[in-house]
């Protein structure tokens, strides 16, 4: 929730101040100077929020969905899809199958939202979930 708030700040200031205010850069120097211990802080990971709270713009599904995942998954979530509701529908599924990045980018790459529901398995009625999604 914290870079999903950092994200939709930067998008308020840039709208408030405009794209040639060098807004992440300076908030970047600001954010590292008055908490050096903190981590992920940099200009490249303030531009993933910004991503972030772009692609998300619904308080109420960051909380009850994508705050779930790592950060990780989140920023491959943003890389990789560009339509919202295949984006929501991967993160539904990483969050309901305990995908790991690796799996989450497979199965992104190999069209798993496309091709859902096509094939008939007995898989998710013989094996538990993380084994199902395996097979």
């Amino acid at each position: 929730m914290l870079y999903w708030s950092i994200g939709r700040d930067i998008l308020a200031r840039q709208t408030a101040e405009g794209w040639g205010a060098r807004v992440i850069d300076r908030l970047a120097a600001d954010l590292g100077r008055d908490f050096p211990e903190m981590t992920g802080l940099s200009p490249r990971n303030l531009k993933y929020m910004r991503a972030f709270a772009e692609a998300f713009p619904n308080e109420e599904i960051v909380q009850q969905l994508v705050a779930h995942l790592p950060w990780g998954h989140n920023v491959k979530l943003i890389e990789m899809l560009k339509d919202s509701e295949e984006r929501l529908w991967y993160a539904r599924q990483a969050v309901e199958h305990g995908w790991s990045r690796n799996i989450l980018v497979h199965q992104i790459e190999s069209g798993l939202h496309r091709r859902q529901g096509k094939a008939l398995t007995n898989f998710a009625r013989t094996l538990p979930a993380p084994q199902s999604e395996l097979a």
